[in-house]
């Protein structure tokens, strides 16, 4: 049916307009659904109009593979829309966004945000200077999630924090104008990059309509967009032969994000000169070295960010769940404190993701630098003990250039997560329905999309070296 449409832009139109039409929902209830005081009843129905938005904006994606003839400007005008919407929206069940403002306030006061938690400061800790910025913003201090934890974010995300400060302190509005200017960077260099590789500029559809992108970062305002720019640009440049820059903006984008740090190996794998990779190495490392400065200053202990996430962060992960729960038997088995089974399997995890970002950097032939990248971040985050829908936001401008059905699923299965403000309202965590029901039917169909989608990859090269050989 969908190849005899002769009028592509017209059900351009119409999903563009079902998508609208129920962000328009998801915005219209938000006020109900604030992270402090929710009316839990309200959850079901958001889930239902992300869900329902997703599968129109999954359908438009399979309309769009089969007929590219559909308008350019109409994807980008819907786009525009939906991100509209949610300007004045309340951030939905979501609060990230106080650490950014505290942050901002604090290293445009000249101080370091890696010294002191929000929580020391609000027990009178610091110096004179995050006294003035407790009297003058005690209610967004109050509100940082976490609050015995120093800032997990990297220096470079910390400059934005403080420039959204500059422009309006403590203004979602002037938060997100911020975010609106990395989308669209991220737009257009995505538009060079589909020119670049010859594919459809439609294919930008993927990563500008997705209902979930959008709710996240313009509704739920989380920063995850700032590195997008970064990263794509580090591929392009690398494409392009600029073969030292790209070092540079790569070191850049793990300055606003660690996940970007993965990615470095890939570039390297196709150099066989040795002195030029070693420069490479030493550029980029150098550069991280300066940006990381102001992080390492102060004594790393359990109150640092990074610590406390990678020690002991775990939400919404059923495959780290269960590799927990096997060390905790295996440990009560030998007699061992089963306390032990959190880094026995987060030591697991880093060994088995090195082992796949090895593979697919090094031993995995051309499928090309943005397939790479897909299979690199989308693994870390299927493994990662924390996979929290806007870490989804990461596979995104990749997927453009690859499209995944497995990892397109996860726009529609995602905004289950939310779930679990349902079962369990105060606080959330793993267990119950949700942990035990919930995060599975998040990923198993994901796991089983993938599986189906390497079967295909690995029998279509049989094919083709058999064609070789004869």
């Amino acid at each position: 049916m969908i190849q005899k449409i002769n009028n592509p832009n017209g059900l351009l139109v119409i999903c563009g307009a079902a998508v609208f039409a129920l962000l328009v929902a998801v915005a219209k209830i938000s006020p109900h659904l604030g992270s402090g005081t929710f009316d839990r009843e309200l959850i079901p129905v958001f889930i239902f109009f992300m869900v329902a938005a997703a599968a129109v904006y999954l359908a438009a994606v399979g309309f769009l593979r089969k007929n590219r003839a559909c308008s350019v400007l109409l994807i980008i005008l819907f786009g525009l829309g939906f991100r509209t919407l949610f300007f004045f929206s309340d951030p939905i069940l979501e609060d990230d966004f106080h650490r950014y403002f505290w942050d901002g306030a604090v290293v445009t006061g000249g101080m370091n945000p890696y010294e002191h938690s929000p929580g020391e400061v609000a027990r009178g800790e610091g110096d004179g200077e995050l006294g003035e910025l407790r009297d003058l913003y005690g209610d967004t201090l109050d509100r940082v999630n976490h609050p015995h934890v120093k800032t997990i974010y990297p220096p470079v995300a910390e400059f934005f924090f403080a420039l959204s400060y500059r422009i309006s302190p403590m203004s979602l509005t002037a938060w997100r104008i911020l975010l609106m200017v990395f989308d669209i960077a991220t737009l257009g260099l995505l538009f060079a990059t589909l020119r670049k590789l010859c594919i459809p500029l439609q294919y930008s559809l993927i990563y500008w309509w997705n209902p979930l992108l959008v709710k996240e970062i313009f509704n739920s305002v989380h920063m995850d967009v700032l590195a997008f720019p970064f990263v794509l640009g580090a591929i392009l440049l690398f494409i392009c032969g600029r073969k030292r820059l790209w070092a540079i903006v790569l070191s850049l984008a793990v300055g606003v994000k660690l996940w970007p740090a993965l990615l470095f190996g890939m570039f390297l794998s196709p150099l066989r000169q040795k002195k030029e990779t070693l420069i490479q190495c030493l550029v980029f490392t150098a550069v991280l070295l300066v940006i990381f400065l102001p992080m390492v200053a102060f004594k790393l202990d359990s109150a640092t960010g990074v610590v406390a996430y990678g020690k002991s962060w775990q939400n919404n992960s059923p495959f780290f769940a269960a590799t927990l729960s096997v060390w905790e038997s295996a440990l009560n088995a030998l007699d061992i404190h089963p306390g032990h089974a959190q880094t026995y399997s987060r030591a697991g995890i880093i060994m088995i993701l090195l082992a796949w970002k090895s593979y697919v950097a090094f031993a995995i032939g051309s499928i090309g630098i943005h397939k790479k990248a897909l299979l690199i971040i989308g693994g870390a985050f299927l493994l990662s003990p924390a996979q929290f829908p806007w870490y989804y936001t990461w596979l995104l401008p990749f997927l453009c250039v690859a499209p995944s059905p497995g990892f397109l699923a996860l726009t529609a299965l995602l905004p289950l997560y939310y779930l679990q403000y349902y079962f369990t309202p105060s606080p959330p965590g793993e267990g119950g329905i949700f942990g035990n029901m919930v995060v599975w039917l998040e990923f198993v169909p994901v796991w089983v999309l993938l599986a189906w989608e390497w079967w295909r990859f690995r029998a279509s090269k049989n094919v083709n070296s058999c064609q070789i050989q004869s």
